[in-house]
């Protein structure tokens, strides 16, 4: 029985490669279900496998729980959601996705539909951003909470009074976890972004530490939101009523020394406005010290480690789950959305300063900035790429809080003194309220890319070879062994070539020199061609064929026709192509070299056509960093930049295609052309340096594909992969790919494919 298990099993996973516990675990899993159940539960691991390894053994233990209220038939649409839910918020959220199938998948196809989180976003989000000031975002997770830069929120409410209820918790659930923000209960006001975590890794019990310092810090919430919201808390009594008798039945098994049911049960008497329990002297004075809305660090940190005391001296209990306007607490998730934050300030301030210090070091300085720079320190007192504010005679700034925000500040390099412009000091004191100052090494950063005199060494090769020119796109990834996409799975890097001064273009000029005539010439004639159009009322020429009808007409005693002219038409032409450069490692060599002698012939040949084009190049490394290189955009004109940017071409990292093809899919969409055509160029098939190898990246790149047919858009590869025969076919279809044995003629075959497809 264990051998024919292991061998099923083997057709799905590396059972081999397994150790005994994790072998054992599966096993255990899968001995008591029926051969239709274990049948259908080894599809799944086959499915969830090779995603990760700890999801599926969290899918195999919630399986039991799961097959209780799930039928067979739905386990796979079940982990689909679970999935999804993996692949947008991560393992734990998987997790407390699976923890409730009844509210998570199945109140949804029973039919018991609430509010859709969908549906009240354009009246939600303005409402957050009112309150907060910030452009903060509105993203749907499995459990509430936020991160300081979004809040999550349920996918759908289900409430049993009216819809504006529903709408209404939307609301009070958003202005909770604003106030998480507002009262900086995750210490984003500290220097070292990982203070929280620290302070709960001293308590013996971390998770109970965790749980008491969130139950305080949502008492102060719920009394700064009192006082600064109280028409939406006075609206919420009846509902914190309602859940005050449900707490009372849950913990009523905690034991009347629960000081966490006890303050439970106060927090939400305060919200309902109803009589408050009693309290011993020592809690009292924990929640009163608490609820401030003006407290330090140190003072609420005391807070909870009196209260995480109080708590041990009640013994063993089972740890409350949050109330449901509370949310979790997710310290570690903030801490990233903040250096997430601080590296996008670093590079906007990078950016936009090294804009403007080529202008303003050369501008010439009025009489009130000579008279300003006098209350500087000099340069010799001062660090070289520091911001600083105007000083007194005593090295101290005499300014008001409110009054050093419009003071103007100053840029030292290691020769002068530069005026920071308006534009920039609200970013500055973004990243000084959250460093404590502006890095030199910032100032230094702009100054270098904007070629002025920074110390620092000059940039590396990968950052000379392009620019990032907007953040990451996100692109969604298919998964055939599910039949579903994994949601923005692949993050697009779009960078543009820096174009070079070499001799690469001048010499594959002159080296076909010949060839590029003669395309010029084939060109030219395709331009000018015309074709006949028949059975016209007046034209350049008599139409026998249609003269011999009319002729025949008239005999047989019929009206003839009067259409018996042939006119010579010429044909507009209405094309957009797109080219699609591999710039993989693999390119490396002769076969770059042709590749980008193809591209110089192209060019040369079609400004004698026309028509419009653009040239990209890919590549990139794992699914966070798929990168697409602008080569020549569509309105762009063929120019000495673009023959650099030709010559810059480069072999980088793999060849992972579907993320680029669908970017350049949408490039197409965007265009009004009659015929809009995707030329790839590759020396090799989809692969990348994690899962995307083999079948995965085959499927994906034609799924990628065959969306952008459904677009309107033909795709067309040319091949010089000796063992393409394999799965072009497959991908692209019997007659739109070519495969060239020999690289040599790379360069001609190029243009004449073009040509024919587009004749």
């Amino acid at each position: 029985m264990k051998n024919g298990l292991t061998e099923r099993l083997r057709q799905v996973i590396p059972v081999d490669r397994l150790n005994d516990w994790e072998r054992d675990e599966i096993f255990d899993h899968l001995a008591d279900y029926e051969p239709l159940v274990e049948k259908t539960v080894i599809e799944q691991l086959g499915i969830l496998w090779p995603i990760s390894s700890p999801l599926c053994f969290d899918f195999l233990g919630h399986l039991t729980k799961g097959l209780t209220c799930l039928s067979i038939e739905q386990l796979p649409d079940w982990v689909k959601g679970i999935l999804d839910i993996y692949e947008a918020h991560g393992l734990r959220a998987a997790r407390e996705y699976m923890d409730d199938v009844e509210a998570h998948y199945l109140c949804t196809i029973r039919g018991k539909k609430g509010l859709s989180l969908d549906e009240i976003i354009p009246r939600l989000l303005p409402y957050l951003r009112g309150l907060s000031g910030q452009s903060l975002e509105i993203q749907k997770a499995p459990s509430l909470y936020t991160d300081t830069r979004s809040v999550f929120l349920p996918r759908e409410i289900i409430a049993p009074a009216r819809s504006n209820d529903n709408f209404y918790l939307y609301k009070l659930l958003v202005s909770f976890l604003w106030a998480e923000i507002e009262l900086d209960i995750y210490c984003q006001q500290q220097t070292a972004p990982e203070v929280l975590e620290d302070f709960f890794l001293s308590f013996e019990d971390q998770e109970l530490a965790a749980s008491c310092y969130h139950l305080l810090q949502t008492v102060r919430r719920a009394e700064f939101l009192k006082s600064y919201l109280p028409g939406l808390m006075r609206d919420g009594q009846p509902l914190f009523r309602l859940l005050l008798k449900d707490v009372d039945l849950s913990d009523s098994s905690a034991g009347p020394g629960n000081e966490l049911a006890t303050v439970r049960q106060w927090l939400l008497c305060c919200c309902a406005d109803d009589p408050l329990p009693d309290l011993s002297d020592e809690t009292a004075a924990i929640l009163h010290q608490a609820s401030a809305e003006k407290i330090s660090y140190e003072d609420i940190f005391g807070a909870t480690t009196r209260f995480y005391a109080r708590v041990r001296l009640t013994g063993d209990f089972k740890l409350p789950a949050p109330l449901f306007f509370q949310g979790k607490l997710r310290p570690a998730e903030a801490r990233m959305a903040r250096l997430s934050r601080r590296e996008e300030q670093k590079q906007q301030f990078i950016k936009a300063l090294a804009a403007v210090i080529p202008h303003l070091s050369g501008a010439p300085e009025t009489e009130t900035e000579q008279t300003e720079k006098i209350q500087i320190p000099s340069i010799n007192e001062s660090e070289s790429g520091a911001i600083l504010s105007p000083m007194g005679q005593d090295g101290k700034n005499e300014q008001s809080t409110e009054e050093k925000q419009n003071d103007p500040r100053y840029i030292c390099l290691d020769d002068g003194q530069i005026k920071v412009p308006k534009e920039l000091r609200h970013l500055a004191r973004e990243i000084e309220n959250d460093l404590g100052k502006v890095p030199s090494f910032y100032i230094a950063s702009a100054s270098r890319m904007a070629g002025g005199r920074g110390k620092t060494p000059a940039t590396s090769i990968q950052e000379e070879e392009g620019k990032a020119l907007q953040g990451g796109l996100l692109y969604d990834e298919w998964d055939f062994r599910r039949r579903g996409f994994r949601k923005n799975w692949c993050m697009l890097i779009e960078k543009r070539i820096i174009a070079t001064k070499g001799t690469f273009v001048t010499t594959t000029m002159e080296k076909y020199r010949g060839q590029i005539l003669q395309l010029k010439r084939q060109f030219e004639m395709m331009r000018s061609q015309q074709r006949l159009v028949r059975r016209q009322q007046d034209g350049d020429d008599i139409d026998l064929d249609a003269l011999t009808e009319a002729y025949a007409d008239l005999r047989a005693g019929l009206v003839p026709s009067e259409d018996l002219f042939v006119r010579r038409q010429r044909d507009e032409r209405d094309i957009a192509a797109l080219f699609l450069v591999d710039m993989s490692s693999s390119t490396e060599g002769w076969v770059g070299t042709a590749l980008k002698e193809s591209l110089v012939l192209l060019s040369e040949a079609l400004q004698s056509l026309g028509d419009r084009y653009a040239i990209y190049g890919f590549s990139g490394m794992r699914r966070s960093q798929s990168e697409l290189f602008h080569v020549k955009t569509f309105t762009e004109p063929y120019s000495e930049e673009i023959r650099g940017r030709i010559g810059a071409i480069s072999p980088m990292d793999y060849t992972r295609m579907g993320p680029p093809i669908r970017h350049c899919t949408k490039v197409l969409r965007d265009i009004d052309a009659r015929v809009r055509l995707l030329l790839i160029l590759t020396d090799g098939k989809p692969e990348d340096y994690d899962d995307y190898k083999g079948e995965y990246a085959i499927e994906d790149t034609r799924h990628a594909l065959t969306e952008a047919k459904a677009g309107g858009i033909h795709s067309f590869c040319i091949s010089i992969d000796k063992e393409a025969q394999d799965y072009l076919g497959y991908l692209f279809g019997d007659i739109n790919y070519t495969f060239i044995n020999d690289v040599k003629k790379l360069p001609l075959r190029v243009p004449e494919i073009y040509r024919t497809l587009t004749s």
